[in-house]
């Protein structure tokens, strides 16, 4: 499938593209750089112009059987209608990425996800059914009765955030239950940067004994990153996508920059998004990826969200740096960073995390400062202090205007 076959169908009947795209001479060789970029937030000010699914519709209603919405996390949540052919594209792309991993018939996967309106958890099922796994639903349990779920089913591949894979094996050490997690050898991580990072995915792995990998997808485009298990990190499915890396000036970056991943799905015509702005930071690299593979290769994975990054002093911080330095402190539990402003103008960043020697507070100083070449306060909490999530991680107090778009 082609651009030109994607704005061929699209074009004759969608009028959300149709008005973004009016007044351009489109033909078989239009480059894709002449199209405008989609954001976020043009599909939610559209659904709220055009109650309640909006205008980004490319056939009549009765034609959508499947309706998501995403997390809201960073902004009012966004309704996202499929056919029955694009749910079936979801379920292919999903396979792709379990296949990937190594999932088989021979597996059985918690889903360690809620049964709410985010497609998450519904199109992983579709995934794990096309590879013949046995897919076990964990939605509305505590993590107890999770981790007694998985010893008694005796799965073998847990699905989830990495901020639950490492939440879950806290639990399993309160409760007495690290023996529940015995029969798990695959950690399969979405939802957040994370798995993809270093420090991450070793402790992943460490408190598991079992191989942690990364996928990645959004409701608005699709599953789109599938894990390199060669060479760490995730592959962008270029049968599927058309993949770019774009600064804040919706400009290609350079060999080594980061930017923004920007993002058309080829196979989703009844909910189509052309150029999409996904939020998500990666590295561009022309390195290829290990073995014979040709598509594009993130070694670093995603990196962080654009809307996550301040500037302090000067700098570009991303939580997930963080992240990855707190994760490579022996004994670390739950973190969360503030920042915020002196009085003075000069903008600062605390960090509360949960040591079990509060003496490693002075060593993970030094250490965010020759990451991030900022200092940070550091200040040492309990263990089992700081709220925990279930889901995504909310980990950031941002008391500062964000300056992505600034920088």
């Amino acid at each position: 499938m082609s651009l030109h076959d994607l704005l061929s169908r699209v074009l004759e009947t969608n009028p959300f593209q149709q008005a973004r795209l009016a007044g351009l001479d489109l033909d078989i060789d239009t480059p894709l750089e002449v199209l405008p970029t989609t954001s976020k937030a043009e599909l939610v000010a559209d659904q709220a112009r055009n109650p309640p699914f909006g205008s980004n519709l490319t056939f009549p209603l009765e034609r959508y059987t499947h309706v998501h919405q995403t997390s809201g996390t960073t902004g009012p949540p966004l309704r996202v209608l499929d056919t029955s052919d694009d749910w079936a594209w979801w379920g292919d792309c999903l396979a792709h990425s379990f296949r990937a991993a190594g999932l088989g018939e021979s597996d059985r996967a918690a889903l360690a996800f809620s049964f709410g309106p985010h497609v998450h958890f519904w199109a992983v099922r579709e995934g794990l059914e096309r590879v013949g796994a046995l897919g076990i639903p964990m939605g509305g349990m505590t993590s107890v009765q999770r981790l007694q779920t998985i010893a008694q089913m005796e799965a073998t591949v847990l699905l989830c955030t990495p901020t639950y894979a490492l939440r879950l094996m806290e639990v399993a050490v309160e409760e007495r239950l690290e023996g529940a997690l015995e029969s798990i050898r695959l950690v399969v991580c979405t939802g957040e940067p994370g798995a993809s990072l270093p420090a991450v995915r070793t402790r992943i792995e460490e408190d598991f004994g079992a191989r942690c990998v990364d996928h990645a997808g959004l409701t608005e485009v699709g599953n789109f990153g599938y894990p390199c298990i060669e060479g760490g990190g995730l592959l962008v499915d270029e049968s599927e996508f058309i993949c770019e890396i774009l600064g804040p000036d919706l400009q290609p970056v350079g060999q080594g920059e980061r930017g923004e991943l920007v993002l058309t799905a080829l196979r989703r015509f009844g909910f189509p998004v052309i150029r999409y702005r996904t939020g998500d930071v990666v590295e561009n690299s022309i390195a290829r990826p290990p073995g014979d593979g040709t598509d594009r290769w993130l070694p670093g994975g995603i990196l962080g969200r654009t809307d996550d990054m301040v500037v302090i002093r000067g700098m570009n911080v991303f939580p997930s740096a963080i992240e990855e330095a707190v994760r490579r402190v022996e004994g670390s539990g739950e973190f969360r960073v503030t920042f915020y402003s002196e009085r003075g103008g000069m903008d600062e960043i605390k960090l509360e995390v949960e040591l079990e020697r509060g003496s490693e507070a002075r060593g993970l100083q030094e250490l965010m400062r020759q990451q991030l070449g900022l200092r940070v306060r550091v200040v040492p909490v309990a263990p089992g202090t700081l709220p925990r999530a279930e889901r995504k991680s909310r980990r950031v107090v941002d008391e500062r205007r964000k300056t992505w778009a600034a920088q």
